[in-house]
C-alpha cells in the first residue's frame, strides 16, 4: 500500500505559511520538491534534510537572496501520482520546482509512450498555474539498488536508463526546464539508506547540481 502523501515543512515556517527558511534574508527564492521518495528527506540519525532543503542552501550563495522550501510526496508515487498531485495545488507560485518520478514507474512497467505522455502533461499542468523554471531529477542508477533481487534488479536497470533518456530527452530544447542527471551528480557508494529514502550524501550532490542548474535558470 501507498504511503498517504504529505507536506514536508521545518518547524521554522515564515509568515506566509511557507517552510524553511535557509537564510535570514527574508523569503527569497521559493523552491517545490514535488514527487516520489527520491524528493523526501530521510528517517533516521543520518538523515538529510531533503534535496530540495539542499538545493535552497546551495542556491544562496549563487544568488545572494534568501531561501525557503516545501516538499510535496509519498514513498511510492508514479508519475500519474505526481501529476494529480500537482493538480491538487492551489497556489503553484513558485520560482524553481524540483520533481523526483520514475523509479516507481519502472517497478510499475509503465510502457515508454505513457512515461513521456506524463512528463508533458506535468510540464503543461505547471506552465498553465505559473511560471516556475523546472528541475527534472534523472533517474537513478537501479541497477545499484542492492535491495532489488536479481534478476529484477539488472531488468529494472535497463528500463531505468530507456525511461531516463525520454526525460532527457523531453525536456531539451526547453528554456524554463532542465534534466539533472543523477549517476554523474551523484557519489559514489549507496544510494539509499533504507531501500526507499537517498542517503543525505546523495541528497546534498544532487542538492548542489539542482541549485546550479536552477541559478542558470533563474538567470541571477
Amino acid at each position: 500500500m501507498k504511503r498517504r502523501q504529505y507536506l514536508e515543512m521545518s518547524a521554522a515556517t515564515s509568515s506566509d505559511g511557507w517552510g524553511h527558511n535557509a537564510s535570514g534574508l527574508g523569503a527569497g527564492r521559493r523552491i517545490l520538491g514535488l514527487g516520489d521518495q527520491g524528493i523526501l528527506p530521510g528517517h533516521g540519525e543520518k538523515a538529510g534534510q531533503g534535496v530540495a532543503g539542499y538545493c535552497a542552501e546551495s542556491l544562496i550563495p549563487l544568488s545572494g537572496d534568501g531561501a525557503t522550501w516545501q516538499v510535496v510526496g509519498h514513498v511510492g508515487a508514479t508519475a500519474s501520482d505526481v501529476l494529480a498531485s500537482c493538480r491538487g495545488i492551489d497556489d503553484l507560485k513558485v520560482d524553481l520546482i524540483l520533481i523526483s518520478m520514475g523509479v516507481n514507474d519502472v517497478s510499475g512497467l509503465t510502457s515508454l509512450m505513457r512515461w513521456q505522455a506524463r512528463i508533458f502533461d506535468l510540464i503543461l499542468l505547471i506552465r498553465q498555474k505559473g511560471a516556475a523554471k523546472i528541475i527534472f531529477l534523472g533517474l537513478p542508477p537501479m541497477a545499484r539498488f542492492q535491495s532489488l533481487p536479481q534478476p529484477s534488479r539488472a531488468v529494472c536497470g535497463v528500463r531505468a536508463r530507456l525511461m531516463d533518456a525520454v526525460l532527457k530527452r523531453s525536456v531539451s530544447g526547453l528554456d524554463f526546464a532542465a534534466h539533472l542527471d543523477f549517476e554523474t551528480s551523484a557519489p559514489a557508494g549507496p544510494i539509499t539508506d533504507d531501500g526507499y529514502h537517498l542517503t543525505a550524501q546523495v541528497q546534498k550532490a544532487l542538492g548542489a547540481r539542482a541549485a546550479s542548474l536552477g541559478r542558470h535558470l533563474l538567470r541571477v
